[in-house]
This record gives C-alpha cells, structure tokens and sequence, in this order.
C-alpha cells in the first residue's frame, strides 16, 4: 500500500520479496493489490481479501503519521476496536530511551492492535506488525520499510504459516535462460514437453533479448522438488540445446567471458550506439582481466576515423549505421588491441534520428577475428535505454555463438 507506489515514486520491492518467501513454503499467492492511503478504499479492500482468500497479507501505513491509517483499516473491516498493547508500548518507551528522546502521542499510536489480535515484535523499528484472525481468515500486517518487514517475516510470518500449512507443500522454481531464439520458436521446440506438463509446470516468458522458462514444482520435500525440476530441465536441455545459456540469475556476459577464458581468446569492443554498455557488461564480470584487454566508445564519425581507422569513404557511401561500417569497426578494434576477436555495435537508439531508410531501433554488429568478419542487422522497436541493452545482447549472443563453434 503507498501513494509513493501508485505515484511510480518507488518501487514496490516488498511485493516481490513476499511472494517468493510465500511461494518457497508452498503458499499461493492469487492476488496482489496497490492502494493509497485512503481509509476508505483499504477497508474495502481488506472485506474482498478476506471474502476470497484464507491469509490477507498488508504491508505499510503503520507509521505514526496521519495518513498511516493500515490499523484503523483493519479494525474498520473486521469491527474489532483498537486496544493498547501493553508490551508494544513497552518497546516503543525502550526504542526512544536509547535514542534519547520523548516520544510522542502519535508514536504511542503504533502500540495499538486490533481486538483479539497480537502485536508482531519489530526488532528494527517502532512499529509492530498485526497478527488477526476473523472468520476463518488470517489478517497480517507488516511495515512498508523493507528491512523492517523482511526481518518480521524471517522471524514470524513465514514460521506460523508453515506451522498452519495442512499439505505441507513447497512451491520451488527454476529459470532457464534461452538466446538465440525468439519465444515463438522456443515454444514451437519444446511443444511436446510444455503439452504434457503437469507438475513441475513450464512458464515460457518474454525476456529482454532472451527468453526465459520457469520450471515450478509443487511438492511435499525440497528434495523432491529439485529431482523433479532436474528431470524437465533435462528434457528442455534436449531440445534446446547450447541456446540454454544459464540458470536463474545468471547473466550472458558471465558464460560469455567463461567461454572466452577457456578458449584462451582475447576480445576487444567499438561501440557507438551502446555507448560502452558492451564493455561495461563484461568488465562487470571478475576476471574478465584475463580476455579484455580494453575498448573503444566511437560515437561521432571522427572518432571512429581516427581511433579504429574507418574509412571516410566507406562513412559517406554507407553512412555510420551499416553493415560496413560495422565491420570495418570490429576489425579495427581488433587490431587496436591486438585481440582474437573485435565486436561492434552501431546503430540508432531513438527516439530521434531515424529515417525512412534506417529506422530508429536499427543496429548492425560486427565479429571480426583472423580469418573472416561477419556482420548482423537487427532492428529493435523499443526506446533508447531498452535498445542500448538489445543491442549489446545481441552483440554478446554473436560472440557466444562463434565460441561455440570453436568448441563444437
């Protein structure tokens, strides 16, 4: 809950740190709702939850400020008056006396729990946390400030919720990350096994320049879960192939500098459009040292002239964002630093500088190496940032593809 949410101010990260730990203790999550602070509007969202689900889950307005008002919601909702915690109280007077102050009538108000509720212990902060039961339904209410809440529900959420568990299930995922292919060709691969699954399920998801599965077992043991998960990764590995390049959060750029180690290959990089992203990627990866020996942002044509000897010719013939270009600046990387390998990235980012001919979105890349240079086009319909990122995806897949030919 939060204005700052609704106003896109922050971002709503408690969300997702509470349905992954709900999820790993096999609790489904159906539903998630953002409200401002309005009493009105949470007292009523509060009736439907708890009309439809058997846990209400509520993060934030437990503050001590006016428009905190997550207490007065749920006692509105259920019809249970507020009553004064004593030992809420208690913890609130010790949390000011080590700071030295008085606190406040308005801090005081944080001590005040629905009746027939509990106050959640806040080791972090002043503001307990609600634990309710109304009709069959479970109400929990936890701080919006993120460190205050990950801590009660380490502590004491996620513990009395497994203890009320009836089927004992865990819920388990997954990732498998996919380049190369495009969501409809993974699906079309795969159709077999994505028509025969029932548990472990398979989620095909739109990445950015990637496509993702996420394998999701629903199962009475951990172990159980991972043996089962481990059978349809298998079976997706048979299919896919070396278009699997990682699991979870792994990231291209690591499995391309492991590959790029292990072959013993050099790699140098002239970027344009990505502005260095490129390199960026792979010096974010710890001993990249040992394969990336430097590279070069060429933005303006003189630069790319005067640092990776494009040619001026070949620049008023083809213009900057083509397939010669892009060559010529790979292989003049190359040389610059003496690598096995040069890639290049030019291209237009948007949203301005488009044309008939070159559109915005429209990137070529370049691999140069000793014996051949090879060039793609790519033409990206997403805004600057997002095509600065495909881009440099798309110049790391190349890469990739080549090494797995060496090793091939």
């Amino acid at each position: 809950m939060g204005t700052e949410l609704l106003l896109g101010q922050i971002t709503d990260t408690n969300a997702t740190f509470i349905c992954r730990e709900l999820a790993a203790i096999g609790v489904d999550v159906y539903f998630r709702t953002t409200l401002g602070d309005n009493l009105g509007r949470i007292v009523e969202a509060i009736r439907l939850a708890a009309a439809r689900s058997d846990v209400v889950l509520l993060t934030g307005g437990l503050g001590p400020t006016p428009d905190d008002v997550t207490r007065e919601a749920i006692a509105e909702a259920t019809g249970r008056p507020l009553r004064e915690d004593p030992a809420s109280r208690r913890a609130i007077e010790e949390y000011f006396r080590k700071l030295e102050r008085e606190p406040t009538a308005a801090n005081f108000k944080q001590a005040l729990i629905p009746e027939g509720g509990r106050a959640i212990p806040n080791g972090a902060g002043t503001a307990p946390g609600v634990f309710l039961e109304h009709e069959g339904t479970v109400i929990i209410a936890l701080p919006g400030v993120p460190r205050e809440m990950e801590q009660m529900m380490r502590r004491f959420v996620l513990p009395e919720l497994r203890a009320r568990r009836p089927e004992g299930l865990i819920i388990k995922s997954r990732v498998l990350r996919v380049i190369g292919l495009g969501e409809s060709n993974v699906v079309k691969m795969a159709e077999e096994i994505l028509a025969r699954q029932t548990n472990p399920t398979i989620a095909p998801l739109a990445g950015r320049g990637e496509v993702l599965l996420r394998i999701t077992a629903k199962c009475s043991s951990e172990q159980e879960a991972d043996e089962r998960i481990a059978e349809t990764e298998a079976q997706l590995r048979q299919v896919l192939g070396e278009h699997i390049y990682g699991v979870d959060q792994a990231t291209l750029e690591e499995d391309v500098v492991g590959r790029l180690i292990r072959a013993g290959k050099t790699i140098a990089v002239a970027e344009s459009c990505t502005g260095g992203l490129i390199g960026n990627r792979i010096t974010n990866v710890s001993g990249s040292s040992r394969c990336f020996p430097g590279g070069v942002v060429a933005y303006a044509n003189e630069a790319k002239m005067a640092l990776l000897g494009v040619d001026q010719d070949l620049l008023a013939k083809h213009g900057a964002v083509s397939a010669e270009v892009a060559a010529a600046m790979a292989t003049g990387v190359r040389e610059l630093f003496r690598a096995d390998l040069g890639v290049s990235a030019t291209g237009i980012a948007g949203p301005t500088g488009g044309t008939a001919e070159k559109p915005v979105g429209l990137v070529f890349i370049g691999l140069a190496t000793a014996e051949s240079v090879v060039t793609e086009r790519h033409h990206f319909l997403r805004d600057r940032l997002d095509n600065k990122f495909r881009t440099s995806q798309a110049a790391l897949a190349l890469v990739r593809s080549y090494l797995l030919g060496l090793s091939g």
